[in-house]
């Protein structure tokens, strides 16, 4: 998408993500706008432990990064989005509410820089996918993958499930998030 572009956050109901997506997809070509839209759900790879997939070679399959939100990138201003979405919105049933980032009366655009640490994580793939990482000690190391580098965003790692729990600054607070991390090896 062409700068200058912004992401909106949708909190949405539980378990409605993809619906709320096809909703607005079916909005938007019902309408005349001149901007573009690429409404998504970000994605987090885990490990699935069936044996019919193991034997496949299937082990890694895809839920949402932060449950409960939908994301919607465009190159419309915010105050033309409020105005042409706002009673789309408030009418759904399955939009709870249109973030605001700040104060209760703040912006709606998530900010640059909570944006841009989301597309780095999701190295433009609107998933993000496994790290491969090794412990030594108490310390974690990740080899490859989005975590690189971000090492210190892990709060806690299961090894055997391989994933670790994630924190990260957004929506104007710190959120959780589980992802998949693959543990190669520990030493002590």
């Amino acid at each position: 998408m062409q700068e200058p572009y912004q992401w909106y956050v949708m909190y949405v109901r539980a378990n409605s993500e993809q619906r709320v997506i096809a909703d607005i997809n079916r909005y938007i070509q019902k309408q005349t706008f001149d901007y573009e839209f690429d409404p998504f759900c970000p994605e987090s790879e885990y490990y699935y432990r069936s044996k019919q997939d193991r034997l496949i070679g299937k082990s890694y399959r895809k839920r949402p990064l932060f449950p409960g939100y939908v994301f919607m990138e465009t190159t419309m201003p915010p105050e033309v989005f409020v105005r042409e979405f706002g009673a789309y919105i408030y009418g759904s049933q399955d939009i709870i509410r249109l973030l605001r980032m700040g104060s209760s009366h703040g912006n709606i655009a998530l900010p640059i820089d909570e944006r841009r640490r989301l597309e780095f994580l999701l190295r433009g793939k609107r998933c993000l996918e496994c790290s491969v990482g090794y412990i030594v000690g108490d310390k974690v190391t990740v080899e490859d993958g989005p975590l690189k580098g971000y090492e210190g965003l892990i709060t806690y790692i299961n090894r055997h499930n391989r994933y670790a729990d994630i924190e990260l600054d957004m929506f104007g607070g710190k959120i959780k998030a589980r992802v998949a991390l693959e543990i190669v090896q520990r030493t002590e």
